[in-house]
């Protein structure tokens, strides 16, 4: 097997799909490893995307993650962008992937640009000579491999590579800490008459109906749980119903299970996970129970554990609420994204943070007394908050960049990620190819070829 590449992108999760692909289409000789059978991360577990277009409808995400959309949508998998102007709304637009159909694109986009792909392969350990990430250890049924690249791309979540060469990084956020979930998929939902029930029995303050085409939208998340109608349940079930749904009659996803658990504990890990699948059992029955629509529904699936952060890297610059709210500019921008601060409460899943203000949060960071957080503003990510400190040829990117707490609940959208990973692996590859390690790579260069390959980075950057 071959153990000496260009690029090699570890994780292929929302950032790692799309850098590997960058990073192949620019030239580099690239591998992409991952420990599933499939591609995407949470794109696969039927989620909606948020934070390609900002509060204004200016879209702030393209270049390849449209395009991969594009080709879901053409083949019939999902209903692409959705948008809902109403005043109760917590984000201004989503985008809708059917998770199958998705899975296989991005296997043949992973293909048409030529990266190699090594599925059910498992990061083990990264060495490093000096300021350079040398090689990356992996296990699969080859046995244990040695790897070795010319430049790096951390897109495992964890930095998980990032941590193992020594980059220095942050968890939490005092002593809060985010919620984990499993999202789950029921079938077999007769969708009008839970329409219906959410509009007579939920709907109490005759609000814009609920519809499952605008749910992934809505704001007050404790206002449309199916369940406040019935206390003792709402007292111990989720504070929020998430509904997904991609167009297939009677087929939802659900986002609404809450646990605490230290992410990087493989007993909890274990244990938080087993307590989530009963969560979405209980859940399910409910529906079956109580809700018009649901008689006949069966749970089809629960996905594997969603982490919304563990290791925040310390990167060259630490992205703040206070850049993201404030639209600031920043001269060495590589992406964009929209995707708002959404904190959700570890213990009882409220969300703390979120598209329509801080709620009950106190927030670490100092801001202005008199502001409030806007609806989803599209915000600049800079180059610096991918380069961890100390280490000249890793990237990261994904929901592990450079930011504080408040700030990754943000950056960890699905939209943000995908743009950061064509960034990473962009530059993972033109630093490859002339010669120089990404984190002295000429920015304007990036940035040219970015905006060349369809990628938004707001104001024209100074040089291009």
């Amino acid at each position: 097997m071959d153990t000496k590449w260009d690029v090699i992108v570890m994780g292929g999760g929302t950032a790692g799909l799309f850098a590997g692909i960058a990073s192949a289409r620019q030239g580099a000789k690239t591998l992409l490893v991952e420990r599933w059978g499939h591609l995407g991360g949470n794109i696969a577990t039927g989620m909606n995307l948020g934070g390609f277009f900002d509060g204004r409808d200016h879209q702030v995400v393209s270049g390849i993650p449209q395009e991969l959309l594009d080709r879901v949508v053409k083949r019939g998998g999902g209903l692409g962008h959705m948008f809902f102007k109403n005043v109760d709304r917590w984000i201004s637009s989503t985008a809708s992937m059917d998770p199958e159909i998705f899975k296989h694109v991005a296997f043949e986009m992973i293909q048409e640009s030529g990266c190699k792909l090594w599925l059910y392969t498992s990061f083990i350990r990264g060495f490093r000579e000096g300021m350079l990430v040398q090689a990356a250890e992996v296990l699969n049924k080859a046995g244990v491999l040695r790897l070795e690249a010319k430049a790096f791309v951390d897109t495992t979540g964890d930095a998980d590579l990032a941590a193992s060469v020594g980059a220095p990084f942050e968890r939490g956020g005092g002593k809060r800490q985010q919620a984990v979930t499993c999202i789950f998929r029921v079938g077999n939902v007769n969708l009008e008459p839970v329409e219906r029930y959410m509009e007579e029995r939920i709907n109490t303050e005759h609000k814009e109906p609920w519809k499952f085409l605008n749910a992934p939208l809505r704001g007050k998340p404790k206002y449309w749980t199916p369940w406040k109608v019935f206390p003792e349940i709402a007292q111990r079930f989720p504070k929020l119903f998430g509904v997904y749904y991609h167009g297939t009659p009677g087929d939802i996803f659900i986002n609404c299970t809450h646990t605490a658990i230290d992410s990087l504990d493989p007993e909890d890990i274990t244990a938080g996970t087993m307590r989530l699948r009963k969560q979405a059992m209980e859940v399910t029955q409910f529906l079956k129970e109580h809700v018009p629509g649901f008689e006949n529904a069966y749970l089809t699936h629960v996905y594997d554990l969603g982490v919304r952060e563990s290791r925040r890297l310390i990167g060259e610059y630490v992205f703040t609420v206070g850049d993201m709210i404030s639209e600031r500019e920043f001269d060495d921008v590589v992406g964009m994204g929209a995707y708002p601060p959404d904190l959700h409460d570890a213990t009882g899943g409220d969300i703390l943070i979120h598209g329509k203000g801080w709620g009950q949060a106190s927030i670490e960071e100092e801001l202005p007394q008199e502001q409030e957080l806007p609806y989803n503003s599209g915000y600049q990510i800079p180059y610096r908050s991918l380069l961890p400190q100390g280490l000249d040829n890793l990237l990261v990117a994904g929901r592990c960049i450079s930011a504080t707490f408040e700030a990754q609940s943000g950056t960890r959208g699905m939209g943000p990620c995908s743009a950061m990973g064509q960034a990473a692996g962009t530059a993972a590859a033109l630093a490859v190819r002339t010669g120089t390690v990404p984190k002295k790579l000429d920015v304007s260069l990036l940035q040219k070829t970015l905006l060349k390959d369809g990628v938004l980075l707001g104001r024209r950057p100074a040089g291009t």
